[in-house]
């Protein structure tokens, strides 16, 4: 299942999607798509509507992005467990499209805290979505 992560940029309608939040509370619901050629969508739902933001990544990312998603086993099965602390939120995985086996996962956000390869891909999303949102959402990579 790994395969069209490890050659993201050669799958141009694979698609990533993450999506984490609760649509009436902080940052809200966010929706990041990127697909194998490189374009972005991201979607905002808040208590006053949606906001969408569209981007394009260089295959050279794209690339860089399929290689990391994959040795942090983005389609890797996880679960979690509860209680959950307040504030938690549902956060979705989904790899979809272009023959990719259909993949996705429905886990709460804090286990990032917990799994250090599922941090590794929120982190390497993050930088995508702060770029995608022009400084909007997300954070960007740490300086080498």
């Amino acid at each position: 299942m790994e395969d069209p992560l490890r050659a993201f940029d050669h799958h141009p309608a694979a698609m990533v999607t993450i999506r984490f939040g609760t649509e009436h509370f902080g940052n809200g619901e966010v929706t990041l798509a990127i697909r194998g050629d490189g374009a972005v969508s991201v979607d905002q739902r808040t208590a006053n509507g949606l906001t969408h933001y569209d981007a394009k990544l260089a295959a050279t990312r794209v690339a860089a992005l399929g290689r990391a998603l994959a040795d942090h086993r983005f389609t890797a099965p996880r679960t979690s467990t509860l209680p959950r602390e307040p504030g938690d939120s549902p956060l979705v995985l989904r790899l979809s499209g272009d023959g990719a086996p259909t993949f996705e996962a429905t886990i709460w956000y804090a286990d990032r805290f917990k799994d250090p390869d599922l941090d590794a891909i929120l982190r390497a999303t993050d930088d995508i979505l702060y770029s995608a949102s022009a400084g909007k959402l997300g954070q960007p990579a740490p300086a080498p």
